[in-house]
């Protein structure tokens, strides 16, 4: 994670926050429902620290009441911030185990190469291992 790491204060807002932008539905757990303020949002960052320091700030300045209009605003008018709210709050829900059940997402799963069903893939590497190793020092 980065050095910055969202106050208490701020993940309740956060949750606030993201249940705007996800909200329940369709058979959909809302945001805060699954925990997007909490541990969810540590791995977001941690995969993404570059969003921490602004997610953060942003945060300290959302109004205490009004924040559908806040969120409307900041997407009109400051798109880069909206990005970076909207960025942390749907990575860390698709974070969330029940969502990805939900959707039909196991995650991501190996996926064995055939020899059978890429030759290409083989004359390529045999290229490859019988041209001339052609290694030199870097100067």
């Amino acid at each position: 994670m980065s050095d910055v790491e969202p106050s208490a204060a701020q993940r309740l807002v956060l949750a606030r926050v993201a249940d705007i932008l996800v909200a329940e539905g369709f058979g959909m757990p809302a945001a805060s429902v699954v925990g997007v303020a909490g541990r969810l949002l540590d791995q977001c960052l941690g995969a993404a620290p570059s969003l921490a320091a602004p997610l953060t700030a942003l945060l300290d300045e959302m109004p205490t009441d009004g924040l559908d209009d806040f969120v409307r605003e900041l997407a009109a008018s400051r798109p880069d911030d909206f990005a970076v709210l909207s960025t942390a709050v749907v990575g860390a829900y698709y974070l969330s185990a029940e969502v990805r059940e939900l959707i039909g997402y196991p995650g991501q799963q190996p996926a064995p190469l055939s020899v059978a069903g890429e030759p290409e893939y083989l004359d390529m590497l045999a290229r490859v291992y019988d041209r001339h190793p052609g290694y030199r020092e870097c100067p």
